[in-house]
């Protein structure tokens, strides 16, 4: 269902949100979703995202703004357990059926996997329900990341799939790279903590320990920049 309906986005279908679809199936655990459920995301998501200028074309910063906003709202309406967050046709339900007019909104048409969920980390839904559940509580770290940082954070499976080694890393940047080129800090640091991951198992570490690993690690990189920096700048300026 999902490749035949994105086609149709493609092919200029108007993105109209709609509460079902006649070859939408059900899990054969758990309960049903009222229609009246559906309509109040659709018009909690369709207000929230009017807010930041839909239907007309917004800046970068308004998507956004819209998606640290959306992201607290769909968390707030979807009641899921990482386990049904992790079906994929749910996704792609969502972007394709409920909330195609906002999908289009955000991201066009171009990028697949924005509309049907192959990949969760991009997809323009799940990837902000993750969002607020490895940030809830601390929303102003969240609000503090670009686009950028959260995808260098979120899209490598092995530092994503926990929030507190996400929390602590985007702080641990946050503060400590204030006056350093942010990405790449937070492209050098994040290979610096994989290279780690692959001895080191963080389910067995405290919050302290997590949080003094990504700031050591966090404090190398940008020492290691800085110096290199220096020494580009002496090899440029010989007489110096």
């Amino acid at each position: 269902m999902g490749t035949t309906l994105y086609a149709e986005v493609t092919a200029g279908r108007p993105p109209a949100p709609r509460e079902s679809h006649p070859e939408q199936t059900w899990s054969p655990v758990g309960g049903r979703v009222a229609p009246k459920r559906v309509r109040e995301l659709i018009e909690t998501v369709s207000t929230t995202a009017k807010e930041y200028g839909y239907p007309q074309p917004a800046s970068n910063d308004a998507r956004i703004s819209f998606d640290r906003e959306a992201a607290k709202v769909i968390r707030g309406q979807l009641d899921l357990s990482w386990a049904e967050a992790g079906n994929r046709d749910l996704w792609s339900f969502l972007s394709l059926v409920v909330l195609p007019h906002v999908t289009m909104w955000r991201f066009g048409p171009g990028n697949k996997e924005r509309w049907i969920a192959t990949d969760l980390t991009r997809h323009t839904w799940a990837r902000l329900w993750w969002q607020a559940v490895v940030f809830a509580g601390h929303e102003h770290v969240l609000a503090a990341l670009s686009e950028s940082d959260l995808n260098q954070l979120l899209e490598r499976r092995s530092i994503g799939g926990d929030p507190r080694l996400v929390r602590e890393m985007a702080r641990a940047v946050i503060d400590l790279a204030a006056n350093s080129p942010r990405r790449p800090v937070i492209r050098d640091v994040t290979a610096r903590l994989r290279r780690y991951l692959a001895f080191l198992d963080v389910r067995a570490l405290t919050d302290q320990q997590i949080q003094d690993l990504c700031r050591t690690l966090t404090n190398e990189t940008v020492t290691r920049l800085a110096t290199v920096r220096s020494r580009s700048s002496t090899d440029s300026n010989p007489d110096v």
